[in-house]
């Protein structure tokens, strides 16, 4: 049956008469709503506050305290992230303060959000009970997701971004709804200024959300082109206005972006992307390696059931999943290795929606069993994540602050270790940052992390030595040597006088006290 056939206005989804599918009377659907969103908010509590911040959370601490002005000038000018997540949270820690779960509460509320986004889209575009049965239960996959968990835990801008994204993909999905079962009173406005701010707010929220938007004006331009009946004029009219909208939300971080790329051209990039990494994708949209064939499964036989009823929905859902993927690894292969999983987690809401409604095409008897499944794999993931353990900067800077003595001094490298150190140790000897404070900017030497940043050089040795000269101990505290100091020059140089007695070990960071061999 073709969708261009179903009845109803706005309803992609034929009514069948199966238990799940039967209409949910308003109040009911709502308490049931409210129910998953609180149940997302009480998985995405624990470890709030208990844990400390990783490095990249100490950037936006770092970032959100810098005068409004230098944040949407300079900064953008060795940043590799838009300012407008920054923006945010110093507006949020303006009203709540900077503690750790203080700032990433605004993430929490986001990550929350989404989960209710999915049921209240449904039931306020009336897509009728089917739609409204898959968007319960992907809500209630998402809101048990590991991968939107933890990035509901980070002050970092993933979890609004899939807000943004996750509104993006339904209002052009909307968008080409209303051109295949064109319906008197359509809200077709709406759903081009909704599309246009989405898609605008997801792409100021990452750099690599110009793949996003690539991937929701393919799938538009096939899901009208190649499953849309009716006049063409006005479809190209809706996505291209959509397009502008956005391009117009958008475009006042276009000239920081050409700064940015042409200032990372220069970096030496520490990721190193490989076809297979693409994986790495899907177990942040399943929630889990463990989840990695359960929901593919389900997710095809999703796949399989628009293709049947809904032809052109499925060509929008299928470039929206795939295509970023695939262009962002394309670019990472061919141009610079950028490809992070965690980039995809505002694809998670549509993998749910997909795997709901993967859940809904089988037999009756199989969807109590296929739904326990999954809800049993992401318990055991999201378990697993709580168990994880991550850069322990508070604790590490603790002992520092504790056991220093007079007359100890304090190296640091890379010098974004400034941030976590200016973060959590706001009392204890002062900290001389290799090779100068953050940013370090045009140097004559190589750049790995950001273009404030630099490598270790040889020509650190001799104001290494300068800086320990009358110092019995000295403390440093370092990150990814291998990357910022291939050679060994500053443990080698220390190793050289001193003698190492003591290591801190901090889950991806290290602090090592060496006394003096005289």
């Amino acid at each position: 049956m073709d969708i261009s056939s179903q009845q109803g206005p706005l309803n992609p989804f034929p009514t069948a008469a199966a238990p799940l599918e039967r209409d949910v009377p308003q109040a009911r659907f709502w308490t049931l709503a409210l129910l998953v969103t609180g149940l997302a908010l009480l998985l995405r509590l624990p470890l709030l506050s208990s844990r400390s911040l990783w490095l990249d959370e100490t950037y936006s601490a770092w970032f959100a305290a810098v005068p409004l002005h230098a944040l949407w000038t300079s900064v953008p000018l060795y940043e590799t992230h838009p300012p407008f997540y920054y923006t945010l949270l110093k507006g949020w820690i303006a009203l709540f303060g900077n503690g750790e779960a203080a700032m990433r509460s605004l993430s929490v509320l986001a990550s929350v959000a989404t989960v209710f986004a999915l049921p209240a889209g449904a039931r306020l575009a009336r897509l009728g009970a089917r739609a409204e049965g898959v968007a319960l239960l992907a809500a209630l996959f998402l809101a048990v997701n590991a991968a939107s968990i933890q990035y509901a835990q980070q002050a970092r801008p993933y979890a609004i971004q899939a807000l943004a994204g996750s509104l993006a993909v339904f209002f052009a999905g909307m968008l080409v709804l209303s051109f295949v079962r064109p319906a008197p009173g359509a809200r077709r406005w709406l759903w081009i200024v909704g599309l246009a701010v989405g898609a605008g707010l997801t792409m100021w929220l990452h750099n690599t959300g110009v793949f996003a938007a690539l991937g929701l004006w393919t799938g538009m331009t096939v899901a009208l082109l190649a499953a849309t009946p009716g006049p063409r004029r006005p479809q190209i009219l809706a996505v291209a206005l959509a397009g502008i909208g956005a391009l117009l939300v958008w475009s006042p971080f276009i000239p920081m972006l050409l700064k940015q790329h042409a200032a990372m051209a220069h970096l030496s990039y520490w990721i190193r992307f490989t076809p297979r990494n693409v994986t790495a994708a899907w177990t942040v949209i399943s929630g889990g390696q463990v989840l990695h064939y359960p929901v593919a499964l389900l997710v095809l036989l999703g796949f399989a059931w628009l293709w049947k009823h809904a032809r052109a929905h499925f060509w929008l859902a299928a470039c929206v999943l795939v295509l970023p993927i695939l262009a962002l690894a394309g670019y990472s292969y061919f141009v610079k290795p950028v490809f992070l999983s965690r980039l995809f987690l505002w694809l998670g809401p549509l993998g749910m929606v997909l795997l709901a409604l993967g859940v809904m095409t089988l037999p009756a008897r199989g969807r109590l069993p296929a739904v326990a499944v999954v809800l049993a794999l992401s318990a055991y993931a999201v378990v697993g994540f709580y168990r994880s353990h991550t850069e322990d900067w508070r604790g590490m800077l603790a002992q520092v602050a504790r056991d220093n003595r007079p007359g100890d001094l304090v190296l640091a490298f890379p010098n974004e270790v400034q941030m976590p150190v200016a973060y959590y140790m706001k009392t204890g000897p002062a900290v001389a940052y290799l090779p100068g404070p953050f940013p370090a900017l045009h140097l004559p030497r190589t750049y790995t992390g950001n273009s404030g940043a630099p490598n270790i050089a040889p020509e650190d040795v001799a104001h290494i030595r300068a800086l320990t000269a009358g110092h019995r101990r000295v403390w440093l505290i370092e990150r990814l040597a291998n990357l910022y100091d291939p050679g060994g020059i500053v443990m080698n140089e220390l190793g050289s006088r001193y003698r190492l007695v003591r290591t801190i070990e901090g889950n991806g960071a290290t602090i090592r006290l060496y006394v003096s061999a005289n």
